[in-house]
């Protein structure tokens, strides 16, 4: 019986054990895998707001630098112009001209004999001053509206200018040029040939000056002498469109004649003729 009661214990103790093991193992398996997961969500959680705010960051950012672009280009398109440097001052006013060419403003232009201007040698100058009052009349009809803008076939250069200032004040950019001296002979390019052609345009040949005076040349074009001075070019500049609103281009023509025949309404032999006419474009 003792035997018996000894192998039931036996075999109830090693149970136990077995049971005891069973339990310990478990746990332990269960205890060290449930901290890994709650670990890794947490940071799954954790690194969903981190890239949100990443890209809440970015998109903000872009568009600040879109706003801030935008922002410059409207300023740089209203930028008015400051200067005493010739070559800044031409530039902006040559873009302007070519903003304004397409679409000018309507204005006038004036042709004016000087008062007592014409004249010359011997009976000559005697004759012209008999017939100042048709030359006065011939100018006048050619004192007509315009639609263009003077000068527009060619850029200025910043040889042609002896001075030139632009000062922005309330949205308008004044460019002021003062044009250098030209001298033709009898025949010259309106449009190109120095610096008051490319700034205002001129009359061209003698026969086109003469012309303007009701007279005509019949030889003697190499003692023909074309000087324009005081020329210069006042224009505004709406500063947020770019273009042209307003000015005044304007040269005193000098002409002169040496020795040669011509026909003004009469045929005459001219001497050391001579004669001044202003010309202005008023926009």
């Amino acid at each position: 019986m003792k035997k018996i009661l000894a192998v039931l214990l036996a075999l109830t103790m090693i149970f136990a054990f077995a049971a005891c093991g069973g339990k310990t193992e478990e746990p332990t398996e269960a205890d060290s895998t449930a901290p890994a997961v709650e670990e890794s969500s947490a940071a799954e959680e954790s690194s969903v707001p981190e890239e949100s705010s990443v890209d809440a960051s970015e998109a903000e950012s872009t568009e600040a630098a879109s706003e801030a672009e935008s922002t410059e280009a409207a300023t740089e398109a209203t930028k008015g112009l400051n200067s005493e440097d010739a070559a800044a001052v031409v530039a902006y006013y040559n873009e302007a001209v070519k903003a304004s060419k397409d679409n000018a403003p309507k204005g006038k232009q004036t042709m004016k004999l000087i008062d007592g201007s014409l004249g010359g040698d011997g009976a000559v100058g005697a004759i012209l001053k008999i017939l100042e009052p048709a030359a006065v009349k011939a100018l006048e009809k050619n004192s007509t509206s315009t639609d263009y803008i003077p000068g527009n076939e060619t850029d200025v250069l910043v040889s042609d200018v002896s001075s030139a200032t632009a000062v922005s004040k309330n949205g308008v950019t004044t460019i002021n040029l003062k044009l250098k001296t030209q001298t033709d002979g009898s025949d010259g390019d309106a449009h190109n040939g120095g610096p008051v052609a490319r700034g205002v345009g001129t009359l061209g040949s003698i026969d086109g000056a003469l012309k303007e005076l009701g007279a005509e040349l019949v030889s003697g074009r190499d003692t023909v002498k074309l000087t324009y001075n005081n020329a210069y070019v006042t224009v505004k500049v709406d500063e947020e469109t770019g273009k042209i609103i307003g000015g005044t281009w304007h040269y005193l023509v000098n002409i002169f004649i040496g020795e040669a025949k011509a026909k003004l309404g009469i045929s005459l032999t001219l001497k050391n003729f001579k004669g001044q006419i202003d010309y202005t474009v008023a926009i």
